[in-house]
């Protein structure tokens, strides 16, 4: 079995290493197993042998910290990823386990992180920097797939407050909120999922996707 932990607060920069480890699967042999997952239910995933030789990936998002397994039961052929959003002891007994199976930690700590929020300020705010923050996210290997989770993560925003904002994100909210009627908020949804769409086909090569995904926002630039 091969181990890998990753780790720490900065979350972005460690879900693109996984999702770099991911790519090397074939996406029919990975298996994730999310926060609060029944332990028995991942154990048995482990334990079970794979019917074919490809090498099988389980990940397991915020397993808890005292999680183990006896690795002398797992197939050669499979990799587990430990993913946490935080900051994980070494002296954890999940740390430890690690460890002791020769696996790898990989530590994101808070300044690896390249936030995109500046990103989402300037198109909700009709910015041309909008462009130039674009720039900033792709050479730190931020791809336009991102762009549009997270442009879609602003847009549900745009119509509904999280309860669990931050009283200055709620109100960043508020004023972001009046430069857009839901009408336009519901046309951008659909312009960007036809974004999404058309990647996805083939249909439009990134950078042109890129360009019109800010486009959309700032309205007044022609391809």
């Amino acid at each position: 079995m091969k181990l890998l932990a990753l780790h720490g607060s900065a979350i972005e920069a460690s879900r693109r290493k996984l999702g770099e480890l991911r790519k090397k699967f074939d996406s029919n042999n990975v298996v994730v197993f999310e926060e609060a997952t029944d332990l028995q239910v991942i154990k048995s995933s482990l334990v079970t042998s794979p019917l074919f030789s490809d090498q099988q990936l389980i990940i397991l998002e915020n397993p808890p910290e005292d999680f183990a397994c006896d690795s002398s039961l797992t197939s050669d052929h499979l990799s587990v990823i430990l993913w946490f959003d935080h900051e994980v002891s070494e002296k954890k007994p999940v740390m430890e386990w690690v460890k002791k199976n020769k696996g790898q930690v990989f530590y994101f700590p808070e300044s690896r992180e390249i936030s995109v929020f500046p990103f989402l300020d300037f198109l909700a705010a009709k910015d041309k920097k909008a462009f130039l923050e674009a720039e900033k996210l792709k050479k730190a290997n931020f791809d336009v797939h991102y762009f549009i989770t997270m442009v879609f993560y602003l847009l549900r925003n745009l119509v509904v407050t999280p309860k669990t904002a931050p009283d200055f994100v709620k109100k960043k909210l508020i004023r972001q909120r009046a430069a857009f009627s839901l009408e336009k908020i519901e046309e951008l949804y659909r312009d960007i999922l036809e974004i999404d769409f058309k990647i996805k086909s083939g249909l439009l090569e990134k950078a042109q996707a890129e360009f019109l995904l800010v486009n959309k926002f700032i309205g007044n630039l022609m391809i």
